[in-house]
């Protein structure tokens, strides 16, 4: 499966704000802010999108294939489609279908793994920002935080609270 989320090495977050944050003057020191503002803005959008790809493949790891109506709307742009899917659709049975098919299953396991690792470098991005509490806890609260949630649960990587 050359492509998928689940692919990609794993790496440790960028660390951009250690490259950027040294001793400068006043105007260096707001160019270098501006540019780790920028830097961890293309970081963030990148890995939304790749959040949403990764729920696309949850999405279709669970139903072997992927329903027409969310892929169309996926194309054209509509990048959470299969995260609100995934929460909306399924209300409550997602939560012990993922549990009971990651245990069973390394392509769904593969995949929400993928999934997780992905949210995990969304919030430690944030967390180096001087917002970081404000975004994590805004992260967490989103749709792609909820689903971290559920499946970061449903995993026995994070203990229901």
């Amino acid at each position: 499966m050359r492509g998928r989320v689940e692919d990609e090495p794993v790496t440790k977050p960028r660390r951009v704000a250690e490259a950027l944050l040294q001793p400068a003057n006043g105007s260096q020191r707001k160019a270098k802010q501006n540019q780790l503002s920028r830097a961890l803005t293309r970081e963030a959008e990148t890995l939304v999108r790749k959040l949403n790809a990764a729920a696309r493949d949850i999405v279709e790891a669970i139903d072997q294939d992927l329903p027409r109506d969310l892929e169309k709307r996926f194309t054209a742009g509509e990048g959470e489609v299969y995260t609100h899917n995934l929460l909306e659709d399924r209300g409550r049975r997602l939560p012990k279908l993922i549990e009971r098919r990651y245990k069973s299953e390394r392509l769904v396991r593969g995949r929400v793994d993928a999934y997780v690792r992905l949210f995990e470098r969304l919030l430690d991005t944030f967390a180096e920002t001087s917002q970081g509490d404000q975004l994590v806890d805004a992260s967490l609260a989103s749709e792609s935080g909820k689903l971290y949630l559920l499946l970061a649960q449903a995993s026995g990587r994070i203990s229901p609270q």
